[in-house]
């Protein structure tokens, strides 16, 4: 007795179809301009981990670097995105100057800086991120750790300043420093580092100092992001191409099953 097979019928994977298009330029004012919107959403996660980094800070080492890591994570994955929408619509545009270009018509050099370009991508990301690169660069070459500093001193303590024994050890309380410039970068670049310095603890003296010192490269990450994902666009591209073409072909073989001429069953004779 013979089993029955049983045929799984399996859907073709889609193909890229990629088409030929005009390679643009690396440095352009486009991408300057595009760095804009990536400093843009820079300074606003400063400013979000400013009011909402509380929300963030919570004693359970595994948890709190849990959340960070997915902030991370999430501001990362914002960026690929923005960046691979750009190169789609810039191998789109490249595609269109291609197309003039072997039709004999004049590609200007204004739509050749909009046409797709690998590493523009990365161009855009650092031409974004370079002013706070330089800030954390700066802030980084004269980080030094943080000192305990004392309060207020308590009221009852006060009629004791005056004697010899004791009054030295209370003028400490006096020494008032300042809100300098050092205190001010510190701020700011806490805030556009502001998830690794929350993994690293605020009791954690030597781990902020080397947090502080690698924000440079740290303030780096999310544009970097940027710059992959726009460098993918030209394979998503390549994709909507391949989906186009799947679909003509299901379209072409539906029509082909349309007019195929129907089998007549031979009649039989009573």
């Amino acid at each position: 007795m013979q089993g029955k097979e049983t045929r799984k019928t399996k859907t073709p994977a889609r193909q890229a179809v990629k088409k030929p298009y005009l390679k643009g330029r690396a440095f352009s004012p486009l991408a300057i301009r595009r760095g804009l919107r990536v400093l843009s959403y820079l300074l606003v996660s400063a400013v979000l981990y400013f009011f909402l980094g509380q929300l963030m800070v919570i004693d359970l080492t595994w948890l709190r670097v849990l959340i960070n890591l997915g902030v991370i994570s999430a501001f990362c994955a914002l960026l690929f995105g923005t960046g691979a929408r750009d190169g789609e619509g810039d191998v789109s545009f490249a595609e269109i100057a291609w197309n003039r270009r072997e039709q004999g018509q004049t590609v200007s050099q204004d739509d050749l800086a909009k046409c797709f370009h690998p590493l523009k991508g990365f161009v855009t990301a650092l031409a974004g991120a370079l002013p706070l690169v330089l800030l954390c660069l700066v802030y980084a070459l004269m980080a030094v750790k943080d000192t305990y500093t004392l309060g207020a001193l308590p009221g009852w303590l006060a009629g004791y300043q005056q004697r010899a024994d004791i009054g030295l050890a209370l003028s400490y309380y006096h020494d008032r420093a300042g809100f300098g410039l050092n205190d001010l970068l510190r701020l700011v670049v806490r805030l556009l580092v502001f998830p690794f310095v929350n993994m690293v603890g605020s009791r954690n003296v030597e781990g902020l100092l080397l947090i502080e010192r690698l924000s440079p490269l740290l303030v780096l990450v999310p544009p970097l992001f940027y710059g992959l994902g726009y460098w993918r666009g030209e394979n998503y591209r390549a994709r909507v191409h391949g989906g186009i073409a799947a679909n003509a072909r299901r379209q072409a073989r539906r029509r082909k099953k349309k007019q195929q001429p129907r089998r007549q069953e031979p009649r039989q004779l009573v």
